[in-house]
């Protein structure tokens, strides 16, 4: 099941109920609609082709991958005749990790049987790309940091952001890296002031007002818990004093994503301890 959420007259955003809360959106325009992700599970992504064809009277035109990771893709074979967009390096990624990954899916979940990777036919490398259809025109911007071929899609005129999973109540990094995320949500900072909704890849939507503080405040958290994984390193200290930078010292609620929190601010932590500690120099040893 998901819920669906009107946040302007011609956009939609869909929330799952089985995973994460996922993200993904709908929009109508008069030519047909465009996707922006399609779900987890094939039943969720029925979900959203019973809703365009039945309520909003349209097909979909086009699919938009915001990035290769399963709970944003997985959906995607539903729309066959739909026309599939994503950042190059997202095709790169479905086309190898992304069938492996499914494979050992299969294997967990009877429901992901029937579920195909479909490599995107359009693609662009460059930093943005802009798609018009029926008198709607949305920009899909790369946004690397959660991983390294994520998209952000902005729709003009709305000024509605989907910002996919580079904004999410606990920013997550292990599959990417920490200082693109911060670039990609510097960027979204800058322009906060004129963003109506911002849709985060998992969680609520953020309103306008609020998307200003809600990015700086994730920003904060990366700030944190790289400076946090640096002073352990350079003190030599173990890897279990990762774990004193919980999530009450990064002002997280623990129960956010139905209590996925923790796990996320700790694969964070261990992720980034690994990728550092050959490059992170230990103070000196204090001499007796």
């Amino acid at each position: 099941m998901t819920q669906i959420e009107r946040v302007t007259d011609d956009v939609y955003v869909f929330t799952s109920e089985l995973y994460a809360q996922v993200t993904a959106g709908v929009i109508k325009t008069r030519l047909g609609a465009i996707l922006i992700d399609t779900l987890p599970y094939p039943s969720e992504a029925l979900e959203m082709k019973e809703f365009v064809e039945s309520h909003l009277s349209s097909r979909v035109r086009y699919v938009i991958n915001t990035h290769y990771h399963a709970d944003h893709v997985y959906g995607t074979y539903i729309f066959a005749g739909a026309q599939v967009i994503s950042h190059e390096l997202c095709r790169e990624l479905l086309s190898t990790t992304g069938v492996e990954s499914l494979a050992a899916a299969k294997a967990d979940s009877s429901e992901l049987a029937n579920v195909k990777i479909v490599l995107p036919q359009i693609t662009f490398n460059g930093g943005s790309f802009r798609l018009r259809l029926g008198g709607k025109t949305v920009v899909l911007n790369h946004s690397p940091g959660h991983s390294k071929d994520v998209i952000n899609v902005l729709v003009e005129g709305e000024q509605v952001l989907f910002a996919s999973d580079t904004v999410m109540p606990v920013p997550f990094f292990p599959d990417g890296d920490i200082k693109q995320l911060m670039k990609s949500l510097e960027n979204i900072q800058n322009m906060s002031s004129d963003i109506t909704n911002l849709v985060q890849g998992h969680g609520s939507v953020i309103l306008r007002g609020e998307v200003g503080a809600y990015v700086g405040k994730q920003i904060k958290y990366l700030k944190t818990v790289d400076r946090a994984v640096r002073q352990v390193l350079k003190r030599r200290y173990s890897k279990k004093a990762l774990y004193k930078t919980d999530l009450a010292a990064v002002d997280i609620d623990r129960a956010v994503l139905g209590g996925l929190a923790e796990e996320l601010h700790v694969g964070n932590l261990e992720s980034l301890y690994d990728r550092l500690k050959r490059y992170v120099k230990p103070y000196p040893s204090r001499s007796r």
